[in-house]
């Protein structure tokens, strides 16, 4: 059998106009993977192509010391969030008055019931942008980056890949065969710079139920309390 550890990045820049680099909590995160990295013992490394994933790995790697190159893996971007609100905030604004205020006075409060309303439409197939990834495009992606990696892995390995909420919950997904928007809804609960480990057939690999099992979901006994966040 073979190990997967699917990693979130450290915490981004949220609320600021580049929120894809890590704040300074977001680094001291990702040097927490790092010492975790140090002791895991893995074959190969990858990352998504985000700048805060990264930055994450980048950090990581930098403090582990003695741990391999890591590859960029593009399928292991995150959806598309920013799209999605660009797009969609009209039409929610259009279709519920009490989103109104987000084109005068929006708050904090307000821009997150905005987005889960809008990615809960949007996972649920309901709402859709000519040409910004559909649902269904995006679990297909996640899916065929994380195929490649896992048939291609050696009898045994132990393989870490630095991703988003989003290809997690994909991944937590296609071990239990839950709908597209059940995944969605899964990356939400999942913590900065958290670890879930999966166990895989290293032979002959597909998605079945006997051939990849959840061993641990949403880990953060590597970092301190105060290194425990959500976003």
């Amino acid at each position: 059998m073979g190990t997967l550890y699917l990693i979130r990045h450290g915490q981004a820049s949220y609320g600021e106009v580049d929120y894809d680099r890590l704040s300074t909590k977001g680094h001291e995160q990702a040097r927490a993977v790092g010492h975790w990295l140090a002791k895991a013992r893995v074959d190969r490394l990858y990352a998504g192509p985000l700048q805060r994933q990264q930055q994450t790995i980048s950090i990581a790697c930098e403090t582990a010391g003695d741990v391999p190159a890591f590859g960029t893996l593009p399928e292991l971007a995150e959806y598309p969030a920013f799209e999605l609100l660009q797009h969609m905030i009209p039409r929610l604004v259009a279709d519920d008055p009490k989103f109104a205020l987000l084109t005068t006075q929006p708050t904090p409060r307000l821009l997150d019931d905005a987005f889960h309303t809008i990615l809960g439409k949007w996972s649920r197939d309901e709402w859709f942008v000519e040409g910004v990834e559909r649902v269904s495009e995006f679990v297909a992606r996640v899916r065929t980056g994380l195929d490649r990696v896992l048939r291609e892995a050696g009898s045994g390995a132990r393989i870490a890949c630095v991703t988003s909420a989003g290809p997690i919950g994909v991944a937590v997904g296609l071990t239990f065969g839950i709908p597209d928007d059940r995944m969605v809804r899964t990356s939400i609960v999942i913590r900065n710079a958290s670890i879930t480990e999966f166990r895989f057939r290293s032979q002959n690999f597909d998605w079945q139920p006997d051939q990849l099992s959840l061993v641990t979901f949403n880990l953060t006994a590597h970092l301190p309390e105060a290194l425990d966040t959500a976003r």
